[in-house]
Protein backbone atom coordinates (compact mmCIF):
# COMPACT_ATOMS: atom_id res chain seq x y z
CA UNK A 1 0.00 0.00 0.00
CA UNK A 2 1.52 3.94 -0.73
CA UNK A 3 1.56 5.85 1.85
CA UNK A 4 -0.76 8.13 2.29
CA UNK A 5 -0.69 11.72 2.20
CA UNK A 6 -0.52 13.74 5.62
CA UNK A 7 -1.28 17.08 5.81
CA UNK A 8 -0.34 19.14 8.73
CA UNK A 9 -0.16 23.03 9.57
CA UNK A 10 1.73 22.81 12.91
CA UNK A 11 4.63 24.78 11.10
CA UNK A 12 7.03 24.70 13.95
CA UNK A 13 6.66 20.71 14.14
CA UNK A 14 10.39 19.01 13.08
CA UNK A 15 8.44 16.66 10.48
CA UNK A 16 6.54 19.98 8.77
CA UNK A 17 7.50 20.84 5.20
CA UNK A 18 6.26 23.29 2.63
CA UNK A 19 2.53 22.72 1.69
CA UNK A 20 1.72 21.91 5.12
CA UNK A 21 3.21 18.06 4.66
CA UNK A 22 4.04 15.62 7.33
CA UNK A 23 7.74 14.20 6.77
CA UNK A 24 7.70 11.81 9.06
CA UNK A 25 8.44 8.00 8.76
CA UNK A 26 5.49 6.91 11.46
CA UNK A 27 2.70 9.11 12.96
CA UNK A 28 0.92 8.03 15.81
CA UNK A 29 -2.29 9.20 16.34
CA UNK A 30 -3.82 8.78 20.29
CA UNK A 31 -6.90 10.06 22.53
CA UNK A 32 -6.04 13.07 24.50
CA UNK A 33 -6.09 10.72 27.23
CA UNK A 34 -3.25 8.44 26.15
CA UNK A 35 -0.96 11.76 25.17
CA UNK A 36 1.44 11.40 27.71
CA UNK A 37 1.63 7.15 27.09
CA UNK A 38 4.89 5.52 26.70
CA UNK A 39 5.30 4.15 23.12
CA UNK A 40 6.84 0.42 23.30
CA UNK A 41 7.60 0.53 19.49
CA UNK A 42 10.15 2.46 17.35
CA UNK A 43 10.98 3.05 13.54
CA UNK A 44 13.66 5.50 12.54
CA UNK A 45 13.63 6.76 16.16
CA UNK A 46 9.84 7.62 16.21
CA UNK A 47 7.96 6.15 18.82
CA UNK A 48 4.35 4.16 18.12
CA UNK A 49 2.26 1.80 19.35
CA UNK A 50 0.59 -0.78 17.26
CA UNK A 51 -0.34 -2.85 20.47
CA UNK A 52 -3.64 -1.05 21.86
CA UNK A 53 -7.06 0.82 20.45
CA UNK A 54 -9.04 2.98 21.98
CA UNK A 55 -12.34 4.71 20.94
CA UNK A 56 -12.81 8.76 20.88
CA UNK A 57 -15.94 10.37 20.90
CA UNK A 58 -14.84 12.98 18.41
CA UNK A 59 -12.36 14.78 16.48
CA UNK A 60 -11.58 16.86 19.61
CA UNK A 61 -10.89 13.61 21.35
CA UNK A 62 -7.25 13.13 19.13
CA UNK A 63 -3.69 14.28 19.20
CA UNK A 64 -0.81 13.95 17.17
CA UNK A 65 1.96 11.92 19.13
CA UNK A 66 4.59 12.44 16.44
CA UNK A 67 5.04 16.21 17.03
CA UNK A 68 8.54 17.28 17.79
CA UNK A 69 9.15 21.01 18.51
CA UNK A 70 11.62 22.47 15.71
CA UNK A 71 14.86 23.73 16.93
CA UNK A 72 16.95 26.15 14.83
CA UNK A 73 20.71 25.64 14.59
Amino acid sequence: MENPMVKCSIANCEYWEQGNNCSAEVIMIEVNAHSNKPQPQERDGLPYDSGHQDSAEGITDTCCQTFEERHHH
